[in-house]
């Protein structure tokens, strides 16, 4: 047995484990545990102290784990920790700001990715491990809800209850894997060098940390939603694929009408509309049907599929007017016209075989959001940037700036300015037939063309928030890549 798995099998047993009031034998315990993934025992005392207050005492808000090395040996101390606490059937495992605040931490719990990384895990942990909306809210207790599913530490949780923002309870050794993310999380954060194995593990983990950051939607996944939804938007940022996908999608399905939404576009281009003409006498009108109306009829003939791209840079309240009520699946609703086509019905009813399959930049910010009403007739598809179609093309300079794009944008980026990262597209070459130089010099054009002008942009504009001097920074990185290669 490894001494990670005996101070789980420990943390399982809750108060009935042997080292309770063993204060040396747990310190060797968690000593071992440290020297087993990381490197360097003058780190560990240069870095953490190893804190124990196992006692036996029902009542006692006991508790054991790593706090950072410049707090005193006892009392209160600051910053962040990793510790468990006992209680029955089992314990609780929790990182943890010392009551003293935050001290030096305060850097890791204010970034952005820290946060979404712990949240990452939680996804990843099927919900077994709590974290808290905001970690720097050190005024709100862990909700009884959350803490009513746990072993009860009752002592610990009124002592320490307001300054918890991640836990995940410990009931048998299954709960290891918990444990260790938390644990190895703790320890990057502080910079701990890992060994060879131990570093193999945790590299593996945080590219499953960061495919749950940035979910990948597979076209199986979406083309199933939109045969059952029939009226699906595709959003993301800018360069991940989203009309590419549209059209392909659209394929499977059937024929398509394919349209962009633009500023000047209206409720006459798109539903129905009077539209003057020249004649013998002068200037006659004649009602002609809009894209809807034309992707409706041939629906008629079987499954048709009404793409529309950059769907909100249109004013959609205008342009779909009185048919919005229409784009509810499942649902047979009907409208009266103010005009009707000619061979076109009174009243429209949107054909069951007719799909629509929009796609929205979250990126442009230069008009309104969608309102309540359209959104909610409409199912939504985050799609992010595709972490292993830049590895699978083979050049290494685009891989390297690639994974540094998501990784500054993931660690320092809040949720708004998150999705602003630049998509894949912008690392790859989209016509690959050249040899692998040809290909890497096309590629070397777009990040310089393309990609840095879009970060000097977002820069330019005020968009990235909290996060600029890390995009300048990154900005700064590609041009100094791209001379390099010069």
């Amino acid at each position: 047995m490894t001494a990670f798995e005996e101070l789980v099998s420990g943390m399982a047993r809750g108060r009935e484990w042997n080292l309770m009031g063993e204060g040396e034998a747990a310190r060797d315990l968690l000593d071992r545990v440290y020297d087993e993934r990381c490197h360097s025992a003058a780190h560990h005392k240069a870095t953490y102290q190893v804190r124990v207050n196992l006692q036996k005492k029902d009542d006692a808000a006991s508790y054991a784990g790593w706090i950072t090395s410049e707090n005193p040996t006892s009392g209160p101390y600051q910053g962040t920790s990793l510790v468990w606490f006992p209680g029955e059937g089992g314990s609780v495992a929790v990182l943890v700001i010392g009551t003293d605040g935050f001290g030096a931490d305060a850097h890791i719990l204010g970034r952005p990715g820290h946060r979404r990384r712990l949240k990452a895990l939680s996804r990843l942990h099927g919900g077994k491990t709590w974290v808290k909306p905001d970690l720097l809210d050190i005024a709100t207790e862990v909700p009884a809800s959350v803490s009513g599913s746990w072993p009860d530490i009752a002592a610990a949780l009124k002592s320490y209850g307001r300054v918890i923002y991640a836990a995940t309870p410990v009931r048998s050794e299954e709960d290891g894997a918990r444990v260790s993310d938390l644990l190895n999380l703790f320890f990057e954060e502080h910079r701990t060098p890992f060994t060879g194995k131990a570093r193999d593990l945790w590299s593996a983990r945080t590219q499953d940390i960061a495919g749950a950051i940035f979910p990948p939607k597979t076209e199986e996944d979406v083309l199933a939603l939109l045969r059952e939804r029939r009226f699906v938007v595709l959003e993301g940022p800018p360069g991940t694929g989203k009309t590419r996908m549209a059209w392909r999608l659209a394929e499977q399905i059937g024929a398509s009408t394919r349209i962009q939404f633009h500023p000047a576009r209206t409720y006459e281009d798109f539903v129905v509309g009077l539209f003057p003409r020249a004649v013998a006498t002068g200037l006659a009108f004649e009602v002609r049907p809009g894209d809807l109306l034309r992707a409706n009829q041939a629906a008629e003939h079987g499954d048709h599929v009404l793409v529309i791209d950059e769907i909100n840079r249109a004013d959609l309240g205008r342009v779909l007017g009185e048919s919005i009520v229409l784009f509810e699946a499942g649902e047979d609703r009907a409208v009266h016209l103010p005009h009707v086509p000619e061979g076109f019905p009174d009243e429209l009813r949107l054909h069951p075989a007719l799909h629509v399959l929009a796609t929205r930049n979250t990126a442009d910010r230069s008009i309104a959001r969608m309102d309540v009403a359209i959104r909610r007739r409409f199912a939504f598809v985050e799609v992010w940037p595709q972490l292993d179609v830049v590895a699978q093309e083979g050049i290494d300079f685009a891989q390297a700036l690639f994974t540094d794009t998501v990784q500054t944008f993931a660690e320092y980026a809040d949720d708004e300015t998150l999705r602003l990262v630049p998509g894949h597209a912008y690392f790859l070459d989209p016509r690959p037939d050249l040899d692998e130089a040809g290909r890497a010099g096309r590629v070397a054009h777009r990040l310089e063309f393309e990609l840095l002008p879009l970060l000097r942009d977002y820069l330019d504009e005020r968009m990235c928030g909290s996060a600029a001097d890390a995009i300048a920074g990154l900005a700064d990185r590609v041009e100094s890549r791209l001379r390099e290669r010069a």
